[in-house]
């Protein structure tokens, strides 16, 4: 878990992708791994898996998480099953939503951004509307400035497994 956890951060870090070939080897761990404790952790691997892809079917039809992203989470299910789901999903929340704040801070300090800001204010105003900027989804394509959320599921797979087994930090 832990080396399929840190190779999809890396490469969703880097590359802003995670290979099939990993998200492959890491359900077939889960699924495999499980079978061999018994009947009752497969079922809870082959749970994991389905409601970790159907949890981020809709943010990814809306286009607020990428393909890869969906593919791991259902592999995190796979692999420690679907009770861990939950805690998994918040730890990795909170991780993003530090990811996203320190894009904030790390964007704000860059001149180029505010000056792109302030040229996208100013044609928005002079065309009366319109003329709007790009989405943010458009603009964030190629630059890399969205939440790598491979990055924060892995994160916080991490830290619901190995830091709160019990679930006692986040209470459930």
């Amino acid at each position: 878990m832990f080396l399929v956890s840190g190779l999809s951060a890396f490469f969703d870090y880097r590359i802003r992708k995670i290979p099939n070939w990993l998200i492959s080897i890491g359900l077939l761990s889960g699924v495999l791994l499980n079978a061999i404790n018994g009947g009752s952790h497969f079922f809870q691997s082959i749970l994991g898996l389905v409601i970790g892809i159907i949890v981020l079917l809709v943010p990814f039809a809306c286009g607020w998480i990428g393909a890869g992203d969906v593919k791991f989470f259902g592999v995190i299910g796979a692999l420690l099953g679907v009770k861990w789901l939950p805690r998994v999903f918040f730890y990795s929340a909170l991780v993003a939503g530090l990811i996203a704040f320190g894009y904030v801070i790390v964007g704000s300090a860059r001149f180029s951004r505010l000056r792109e800001m302030w040229l996208d204010l100013r044609l928005a105003l002079v065309s009366l509307g319109q003329v709007l900027p790009d989405a943010v989804h458009k603009r964030t394509l190629n630059c890399g400035d969205s939440v790598p959320w491979g990055v924060a599921f892995a994160a916080g797979t991490i830290i619901a497994y190995y830091f709160d087994p019990t679930g006692d930090w986040a209470g459930f």
